[in-house]
């Protein structure tokens, strides 16, 4: 019996130490996601050290890029900015997994956007771009969760005029143009094709 006592006792310490390190630990992040969430806030103004620099400022980037990473697009993506679009270095480009679904994710929503923010409001951004692809497996578990290419592609078209939304009510002074990239085969080859969505 003295034995199991000692086991209880043993074991009613270890876990008040835990639950000490826990509270510690707890703490600790509190108090760095606090001043995270400052910084944040403060992300927006313009740090005084580079004032000059805004004020002299002639030339700015107009556009901001936001697509997804899959790299079986990056090229064809770079390509269809710069060429088609004639947007060659006036553009931010940010590429993040699964792209809109993380404008959509309500875990993921605010940091995306204020990561964007950060873009909009520095380099003077008045138009956004936003591309979905097909089979994006990250964002939607790639082709083969749907039933038909037709399913995927309407879903993957919903889903961008939903972050087209959420874009105007964060930006309302953005223009935001969507596009849908379907990877096509012609003469054996891989062709891929750039939809604006309206």
């Amino acid at each position: 019996m003295p034995r199991a006592k000692n086991l209880l006792k043993e074991s009613v310490l270890s876990f008040s130490i835990m639950l000490i390190l826990l509270l510690i630990n707890f703490s600790k992040m509190h108090v760095i996601l606090a001043a995270d969430e400052a910084s944040n806030n403060n992300q927006l103004e313009k740090p005084a050290k580079y004032s000059k620099f805004f004020d002299e400022k002639k030339k700015w980037c107009d556009s901001l890029v936001i697509t997804c990473n899959d790299f079986r697009f990056n090229t064809a993506t770079q390509e269809f900015i710069n060429n088609r679009l004639g947007m060659k270095g006036t553009y931010d480009y940010i590429s993040i997994p699964g792209s809109i679904r993380n404008l959509l994710d309500r875990n993921t929503r605010d940091l995306v956007l204020n990561k964007f923010g950060v873009s909009v409001l520095l380099h003077h951004v008045k138009r956004v771009i936003i591309l979905g692809h097909q089979d994006c497996r990250i964002g939607y578990g790639g082709t083969k969760n749907f039933k038909e290419t037709l399913d995927e592609y309407k879903t993957v078209c919903k889903d961008l005029k939903k972050a087209r939304t959420r874009m105007g009510i964060r930006f309302p002074h953005l223009k935001v143009y969507l596009y849908y990239i379907a990877i096509l085969s012609e003469n054996h080859q891989r062709v891929y094709n750039f939809e604006q969505i309206m």
